[in-house]
């Protein structure tokens, strides 16, 4: 986890410079932190690992954030979110929001397998 400040500070560095509003800076920082805390906690929780992310601007209209590690197999999209904001709060589950952030604070999220990597593509319209 001492990592995750350093990645966070270099994709709001990123951010920075599209002319992305605050709100939606903050919107793909949750998404972001969400993704690499759950990389960190579910994926490398065992041995640790390397975390690569890159970052780039579509011909102005949108950015992309893809977020990257070598864990086991895991597509969050195929999950449906397992969260009812009407239960009652000793009913709900720990957890679980952080996919259902991801997907409401990003305009698209696209997830595939490469060889030994989770590829986790997040994108915000600019």
């Amino acid at each position: 986890m001492n990592k995750l400040h350093p990645m966070l500070n270099w994709i709001r560095a990123q951010l920075e410079q599209t002319g992305l509003d605050e709100n939606s800076i903050r919107k793909v920082e949750l998404a972001s932190e969400e993704a690499i805390v759950n990389i960190i906690q579910h994926a490398y929780q065992q041995k640790g690992g390397e975390i690569q992310i890159y970052f780039k601007v579509i011909e102005e209209s949108h950015i992309e954030l893809a977020i990257c590690d070598q864990g086991p197999p895991f597509d969050p999209l195929q999950r449906p979110p397992q969260y009812d904001p009407l239960a009652p709060l000793e009913d709900r589950p720990l957890g679980g929001l952080g996919i259902l952030f991801i997907r409401q604070y990003m305009d698209a999220v696209h997830y595939k397998r490469d060889g030994k990597t989770n590829i986790l593509l997040l994108i915000k319209k600019i």
